[in-house]
Parts: C-alpha cells; sequence; structure tokens
C-alpha cells in the first residue's frame, strides 16, 4: 500500500488511498465484501495521514490580511474585488468582540462607499459598529455612514423595485409526474417545442475552495463580496443571516468543527467534491436519525414506509434524503468487479470515521443509540450512486439537483439542461406525447471512477434563449424561479 508520506502529496489523497488500499487487501484475500461493518474493522485510521486540525481565529493575522486588503485596494482601486476577498479573509479570522472585526467591516465599508454602493456601504457600517470598532475612529466612520444617506436620497428613483429572494428551491410543470417504472418524469399531456418545463436551484452545493471568501456556502450568490463569516470558523461566510441560520441547521453545525478536515478528504480536481455533496444530503439523515432514531429506523428499513418515498413529486424537501434511501439500492451485483466494490466502502468508512466518529459535535450525540450502523450502510449507498446524483458541471460549486437528476439519457434527447446563473432549466428540444419521457443527453465531464481516479475532458453546451414560462403546479416548499 502507498506510505502515509506519499498519500499526504497526492492531489486527491482520499481516492488515492481507497485505491491503494483496496489493491493490497485484494491481494491478501481479506476483503469482507459483503459486510459494510466488517470492512470497518479492517481499516485502520493510521492509514490517513492528516492528524486532526482546525484552523483558529487569529487577530494579529486578520489585521495581516486587512494590511494585504489595504495594499491591493491602493494598487487597483478600479478593480476592488481582490481587496474585498482579502478584507472577507480578514472578517472570519477576527476573534469574535474584538476591534479587528470591526475594523474589517469599515474597511469593507469604504470600497463599497467608493464603487457608489452605499446601500452595502450603510450594511457594513452598522456592522462595524456592532462589532467594536474602535470609539478613536468612530467620527470618521459617522461621517461616511452621514454621505452615504445623503447621497442614497439624491439617487432618482427609477420605478424598479429589486427583485425579491425566493425560499423555494424549484418550478416544476404541472404535468410532470415519476414515471410507472420509477425511472425517469414523464408528462401526462402532449407539450411543445420550446417549453421550458423545470427549473431548479440547487438543493445541497459545495463551492470551490477558491470561491469561499467570495460566494455564500449556502446559496452560492456573491452578493459582490458583501458576506457574514460563521462566528466559530474562519472557512465559509455567507450572503445573509437567513443562508448563514439555514447553513447551520442544514450542515453546517456538523461541518463547522471539521471544515478544515473536510478540506484535506475531499481536496483535488472538481469531481472530487461530489463526495462532499453526498456527505451533505448524508447530513439529512443524521438529522432525521438524532430527532427521532426509531421513526427514522421504521421509515428506512420497513416496505411499506419506503414506498410512501419513492414518488419525490409528493414530498418534503426535508424527506427528499428519504427517497436517495429508497431508491438507492445497492448497484454491485456479486458478479461486478471487487474493486470498485471496496474502494466505494473505503471511502464510505473513510468519510464516516473523519466526519462522524472523530467529529466531537456529533459522536456524543449518536454514541449509544441503537441503529446507527444504517447510517454507514446510506452513506455507502448514496457514494454508489453519487455519478447519478450530483452535478458538477455548474461554475463555482458542485451540487444536486433532485428531480433533474431523476431525468433520463437518451442518445436522441427531446429536452436539454441547461446550467445558467446557479440554476438548472429543462427546456424541450422537441414536441412531446402524452405518456412519453423526457429525457436528455449523457454529458461527458470529470468523473471520480470507483475502480481508480479518472478524469475525463468535459464537453461544454451552449446555453439558447429558453422559452415559454412554466405552468402553475405547486410543491410543498417551492416557488416559480423566474
Amino acid at each position: 500500500m502507498i506510505r502515509p508520506e506519499v498519500i499526504e502529496k497526492l492531489d486527491c489523497p482520499s481516492v488515492g488511498l481507497a485505491t491503494s488500499w483496496t489493491i493490497v487487501q485484494r491481494g491478501f484475500r481479506n476483503v469482507p465484501l459483503n459486510n459494510l461493518e466488517a470492512a470497518r474493522t479492517f481499516f485502520d485510521r493510521k492509514y490517513w495521514p492528516f492528524p486532526k486540525r482546525k484552523i483558529a481565529q487569529s487577530n494579529s493575522k486578520a489585521a495581516g490580511l486587512r494590511e494585504q486588503g489595504n495594499a491591493a485596494y491602493k494598487k487597483d482601486p478600479n478593480d476592488p474585488g481582490k481587496a474585498l476577498e482579502l478584507y472577507n479573509q480578514s472578517i472570519c479570522m477576527a476573534q469574535d468582540g474584538s476591534k479587528d472585526l470591526g475594523l474589517g467591516y469599515a474597511n469593507r465599508s469604504a470600497v463599497y462607499f467608493n464603487c457608489k454602493q452605499y446601500r452595502e456601504c450603510l450594511q457594513n457600517i452598522a456592522l462595524a459598529r456592532c462589532h467594536n470598532y474602535p470609539a478613536e475612529m468612530m467620527p470618521k466612520l459617522l461621517q461616511r455612514e452621514a454621505r452615504c444617506k445623503q447621497l442614497l436620497m439624491m439617487e432618482v428613483d427609477d420605478g424598479e423595485s429589486e427583485t425579491a429572494g425566493t425560499t423555494g428551491h424549484c418550478a416544476i410543470k404541472s404535468c410532470l409526474e415519476l414515471c410507472q417504472d420509477g425511472k425517469g418524469i414523464c408528462t401526462n399531456r402532449s407539450l411543445d417545442v420550446g417549453e421550458k418545463v423545470l427549473v431548479e436551484k440547487p438543493f445541497v452545493l459545495v463551492l470551490e475552495a477558491e470561491f469561499a471568501y467570495e460566494r455564500c456556502d449556502y446559496c452560492g450568490e456573491s452578493n459582490a463580496h458583501n458576506l457574514l463569516p460563521c462566528r466559530d470558523c474562519t472557512a465559509v461566510m455567507y450572503c445573509s443571516e437567513e443562508c448563514r441560520e439555514q447553513s447551520l441547521q442544514r450542515y453546517h453545525q456538523f461541518e463547522c468543527e471539521i471544515v478544515d478536515d473536510l478540506q484535506l478528504l475531499f481536496r483535488g480536481p472538481k469531481a472530487t467534491r461530489m463526495f462532499h455533496v453526498i456527505l451533505r444530503l448524508f447530513w439529512h439523515a443524521v438529522l432525521l436519525f438524532l430527532e427521532d432514531t426509531e421513526g427514522f429506523l421504521r421509515r428506512i428499513e420497513t416496505p411499506a414506509e419506503l414506498e410512501k418515498y419513492r414518488d419525490p413529486f409528493t414530498l418534503e424537501p426535508s424527506d427528499y434524503v428519504l427517497h436517495l434511501n429508497a431508491t438507492c439500492v445497492e448497484t454491485y451485483a456479486d458478479a461486478a468487479p471487487e474493486t470498485g466494490k471496496c474502494v466505494a466502502q473505503i471511502m464510505a468508512i473513510l468519510m464516516y470515521v473523519i466526519a462522524v466518529e472523530e467529529n466531537t459535535s456529533l459522536w456524543p450525540r449518536l454514541e449509544g443509540k441503537q441503529g446507527k450502523t444504517k447510517l454507514l450502510d446510506l452513506l455507502y449507498r448514496l457514494i454508489q450512486h453519487m455519478g447519478r446524483l450530483v452535478n458538477e458541471d455548474v461554475e463555482h460549486v458542485t451540487c444536486f439537483f433532485p428531480f433533474a437528476s431523476l431525468l433520463q439519457c437518451s442518445d436522441s434527447p427531446n429536452a436539454e439542461q441547461l446550467l445558467q446563473n446557479l440554476q438548472s432549466v429543462v427546456v424541450l428540444k422537441c414536441p412531446i406525447a402524452e405518456g412519453e419521457k423526457i429525457t436528455i443527453v449523457k454529458k461527458i465531464h470529470n468523473t471520480v471512477n470507483l475502480t481508480g481516479y479518472q478524469i475525463i475532458q468535459h464537453n461544454t453546451v451552449d446555453v439558447d434563449e429558453i422559452g415559454n414560462g412554466l405552468g402553475d403546479r405547486s410543491f410543498p416548499n417551492t416557488a416559480r424561479i423566474p
């Protein structure tokens, strides 16, 4: 097996470890392929060469990053993006209650003022005042605030209002439904060419690391770099209090402590972030398990209960993971190559060890609970299906679109999936008859091959102008997306 010091230097250490471990263990013929729990006992944490770590907040580092931001802005005031990114890093690094946090917001407000983004400027002035901005420097900040308000009052009202955001993540043509065989989406009436039948925002996404201080970790929006930090780690930011709270509820309560460990675990080409998307789907199952352990186990094991979750069109978003549990069955048959199955097992075990067993914000809540081994089994099955579930073609992020992931692929597709502005839009390329499946082309893209790590060149798709609007179908917690 590859030595730990070599694993440490790999571009993609987790898949490299899983693959090399599999090859060696298969040589000894002692890999328990039919028992995931037994396979766990064969895997030793010492094989993963990275110790647990968490980058601590530091006011001295925050001050240094702030000075770098000042220098970047002086160098190129007409392109403030780099300065704002450095100020954001400074804000994340500053300790809560320190003056460095207030100074970071104040510096950001100055950039927004000079860019004539007066609303953003006022927001950051308010944040600076709430976070111990030095009293001796306050007159200058108040002067900027007064000037901002004056300039805002002078702005001419053009009669247009800002578009309100939506909390729904998808809008679906009212005639679409799950096919009778449970595979794919069909229509219960005829549809015309050019109709837009499905629009989705990601239900779960993972940002590329280089955009951590430029975009919201929850929704992926940039918000002109006007972001709020996590209060307890230095790695993620949000475009609003709502996104910060949603992130905390859905996944960051588990990831905050191990955010730096996860960056190492999922280090590598963009396709490696598919595993992180799977982990964020897995957190939804953990939440349901912690909320009602007996009820969760009943819903994922009882045939009658499983049947209730096979049709996602009838479910609340919080139950999507139960749909995945019901439909993501074991894919490796006895005749399948053992290597792929073993690599999937080791990736599931490695993720479970790092993200669950070594996670002090989670493991104490799971210890002693009956049935928690079912969580590892679900994680393993999600990994097996991640090529179908996860989309890595969206710019800046890797993500999961619940309904688009159901679409069947065809060599002669009748629809096209367009990816634009952090959305998936499905548009018909030709008329579709009642009862016909909606199909899209199978894209060639970067992917993780579980018999080894493989990169395949990505073929891009032109985004054409799309046509008609959606019907009036309403789904739980979904909304029309313009």
